[in-house]
């Protein structure tokens, strides 16, 4: 049986897309030279946060929560790992191969420059991303180094789970260990690793998001408050220690004020709004990093105005809409038919 969508799981997913698009368009402002963060939309801070970090702590938290809910009663592997390969990977390869032929056509060359050939695995796997992320040279175009972990987060999953069922305490004593080493290696290694990255200093996040569903946790006024004091008390006393850690935090904190929200605001409408940019969030996060680059470095940006910096988001943002509706339609078409060609060979 299909189980009810919930609305605060849509709601905080499309928080955290608009977010990680505004990011990336702020970023074209940022790394002006002179920086000219006034022309950002909206914000490129939230509690002390960069945007980014909030938004991508957002999805790690509700991608937490989404899988419990899902799987909580009953997960068997083979078809969990076969369900998230199948929603990951075939999306994945056909975005990474329009882009890869828009790419050798705009530039008549192929990306990746003097990279081993045999790197291409990485691009296939989903980590180049990750691992370009972190300096290492491969084949890299679209899916963030987001995509990586989160293909890490769906390896560990099951794990993750079967340990929750047989022990809350022992789930959250794995967690706080791995969370720190994570921390100390970061800050210890000489290998330049970004720690936002690293798996186990995201599991927190991921937990959390189980443990919230698990435990049908309401939100009420009084939680809300505690989350929006934390996030305000770190916007104002900017801690200078670890972002990692604050990341952590604020993220869960934000969370929380977001789910409290979702009562609020829930009608019809904004319902809608929700579970369209749901839908089509993994489209969306595939395709708008190169729609807002390739868009964005054909205006001269030194001299637009505020007024029109608006105005070119909300232009990016309907062309981004419009290929992530592209991609999510080919997508389908393309595994109807595959399912076809297999049910006729079987």
């Amino acid at each position: 049986m299909k189980k009810e969508r919930l609305f605060y799981l849509d709601f905080v997913r499309a928080i955290a897309v608009i977010s990680i698009v505004i990011t990336h368009f702020n970023a074209r402002f940022l790394y002006l030279n002179p920086p000219m963060p006034e022309k950002a939309v909206l914000t490129t801070n939230v509690g002390n946060l960069y945007i980014g970090d909030w938004g991508v702590s957002l999805f790690f938290i509700i991608s937490g929560a989404a899988l419990m809910y899902i799987y909580q009663e009953k997960c068997d592997w083979k078809l969990f790992y076969k369900k998230r390969f199948l929603s990951i990977y075939p999306m994945f390869w056909i975005a990474y191969i329009a882009v890869f032929l828009y790419s050798f056509w705009e530039n008549h060359a192929v990306i990746g420059g003097e990279t081993e050939n045999w790197r291409m695995i990485f691009s296939v796997l989903g980590f180049d991303g990750l691992l370009a992320t972190n300096g290492y040279a491969t084949f890299y175009l679209i899916g963030e180094w987001f995509l990586g972990v989160i293909i890490l987060m769906y390896i560990i999953f099951p794990l993750l789970l079967k340990i929750l069922r047989h022990s809350p305490i022992l789930l959250l004593g794995i967690t706080m260990l791995c969370y720190l080493l994570g921390i100390f290696a970061c800050s210890r290694i000489s290998y330049p690793v970004v720690p936002a990255t690293v798996l186990f200093i995201r599991l927190p996040e991921i937990v959390f998001g189980m443990f919230f569903v698990k435990q049908h946790w309401n939100v009420d006024w009084k939680v809300a408050l505690g989350g929006m004091i934390v996030i305000i008390a770190n916007w104002f006393l900017k801690p200078s220690f670890s972002s990692s850690v604050q990341t952590t935090y604020v993220g869960i904190a934000s969370s929380l004020v977001l789910v409290f929200i979702a009562n609020l605001v829930k009608c019809s409408c904004v319902t809608y709004i929700c579970s369209v940019l749901s839908k089509y969030s993994y489209a969306i996060f595939l395709v708008h990093h190169v729609i807002i680059a390739n868009m964005m470095q054909k205006f001269d940006l030194i001299h637009m105005s505020k007024m029109h910096s608006y105005i070119l988001f909300l232009t990016i943002g309907c062309v981004i809409a419009f290929f992530s509706w592209l991609l999510y339609q080919f997508h389908d078409f393309v595994m109807r038919e595959w399912k076809k060609m297999w049910a006729k060979t079987n």
